[in-house]
């Protein structure tokens, strides 16, 4: 009976856990100047509590000749933008940012980037500080003058003064795909990500050096680094086939252990979400696992990033999907280090839309989600946050920001395990700050409870 009693108290512990989160928004502050044209931001924060940001910079193509029809069309496709590198000048004081440094420009070559909301260049800042980034770069094929897209890597080792010269971290593809790939581009290494867990840098992008014409989708390669992005070994494929082209990937890490979010095809025509996980930086991942958020049949791809965190054996991931009703942003959680998942768990209930998610993760039970959406007006950036490992949600929250479209966001967790969110607001960048917190009666609750059990286990 004692035992029984214990079990039903811990349950009615655990449940009271549950009950709720308190999330503090900070003031929202520009990053980028106004009258300049800032997209497709992405955040992380060293080990030392500096905010880091980087953004595209949008810059009209260069003008094609006036006779080559076909370099138009190209023209209109390719981007020729830059990318800009800002950090707090010393750690964040409460939630604030002090003062920024000036902006940094990350690519070497002038109009270097092709970067878009969906395929957006990604930092990662490991815990010697080296901020570590990848971004697609435009390129040439060999011997021709067939443009394609590359993998590019680059760092700062002092603390975002100056950056390396992009490296290719991917080997030249050998097939043409110029006369289907939209852009007219030869060869694409782009829609990648990047991650840095001590000395190892782990860069992914999709491939397309083995898909044929007819081919509905392509492979996901990597190129990993272990000492620190000095060097890197040759790029290998870490899954050859099923990978739908153009929905952007995502990484984490938990120990040793890597994650990557990404989105296969599925006989039947379904193209889902899924996450597959390898034990070391070179070792074999193994089968992708879907998140659960329902199976999505579409014909062409998406352009939807499945975005993952993870803590310990918690692995947490926030995807848009419309093979759901109805279609939105939903939350997918796994205990088992990515084995299986939850169902997914809609996180806008209501809302005209939510897309375009992101999702980040502390020690201790902290969850954050972000994602632009529509309620009665225009597009606004919305957040929940979790403080149980993702079991219950704070309330939908709409982040206080100016007028005007507020998009595709981005977050990173802190050292101290509260959230700092970056996102496009119009033609600028803006961060704030997250914090989250349990209710004051979840904590007095999950006290006294805890005291109960240890009165009735006393000698």
């Amino acid at each position: 009976m004692r035992f029984l009693f214990l079990l039903n108290t811990l349950l009615l512990l655990a449940g009271a856990a549950q009950a709720g989160t308190n999330l503090h928004i900070g003031t929202p502050a520009p990053v980028t100047a106004a009258g300049g044209k800032a997209a497709s931001p992405d955040i992380a924060v060293g080990p030392n509590g500096v905010v880091q940001v980087i953004w595209v910079e949008k810059s009209p193509p260069p003008p094609a000749p006036a006779d080559d029809k076909a370099a138009a069309g190209r023209m209109h496709a390719i981007a020729f933008d830059e990318l800009f590198y800002r950090r707090g000048t010393g750690p964040a004081n409460n939630g604030v940012v002090e003062a920024w440094s000036k902006p940094v420009r990350v690519n070497s070559r002038d109009g270097d980037v092709w970067g878009f909301a969906t395929s957006k260049p990604v930092l990662s800042v490991d815990s010697q500080g080296t901020a570590h980034v990848f971004y697609a770069g435009n390129d040439k094929k060999p011997g021709t003058d067939q443009t394609l897209l590359a993998a590019r890597y680059t760092r700062s080792t002092d603390g975002g003064a100056s950056f390396e010269p992009g490296r290719t971290l991917n080997s030249p593809a050998t097939n043409d795909l110029s006369a289907v790939m939209h852009g007219g581009f030869a060869a694409a290494h782009a829609f990648g990500t990047i991650i840095a867990n001590g000395k190892n840098v782990e860069a992914f992008w999709i491939d397309t050096r083995t898909m044929k014409p007819t081919d509905g989708a392509g492979a996901l390669w990597r190129a990993v680094s272990q000492d620190g992005g000095a060097t890197f070994g040759h790029d290998e494929p870490v899954y050859a086939t099923n990978v739908c082209p153009c929905c952007q990937l995502s990484a984490a890490t938990s120990g040793e252990r890597t994650f990557l979010g990404t989105r296969h095809t599925y006989e039947g025509g379904f193209r889902d979400s899924a996450i597959g996980s390898a034990p070391g930086p070179t070792a074999a991942f193994g089968p992708v696992v879907r998140v659960g958020e329902g199976q999505w049949k579409i014909d062409g791809c998406p352009l939807k990033r499945t975005a993952v965190a993870a803590d310990g054996n918690n692995v947490y991931s926030v995807v848009y999907t419309a093979g759901r009703e109805p279609g939105g942003v939903y939350f997918s959680h796994s205990t088992d280090g990515g084995a299986t998942f939850r169902p997914a768990v809609e996180m806008h209930p209501g809302a005209a839309i939510s897309d375009g998610p992101t999702i980040a993760a502390a020690p201790g039970g902290f969850v954050y989600v972000a994602w632009h959406g529509k309620t009665t007006g225009g597009r606004r950036i919305f957040v929940r946050a979790s403080t149980d490992f993702g079991a219950t949600f704070s309330p939908v929250t709409e982040v206080s920001s100016p007028e005007g479209t507020a998009a595709y966001p981005e977050l990173a967790t802190a050292p101290d395990g509260s959230a700092w969110l970056a996102w496009q607001q119009d033609q600028q960048v803006y961060v704030t700050h997250l914090s989250a917190t349990k209710t004051a009666d979840v904590a007095q609750a999950t006290t006294a409870g805890m005291k109960a059990v240890a009165g009735q286990v006393a000698p």
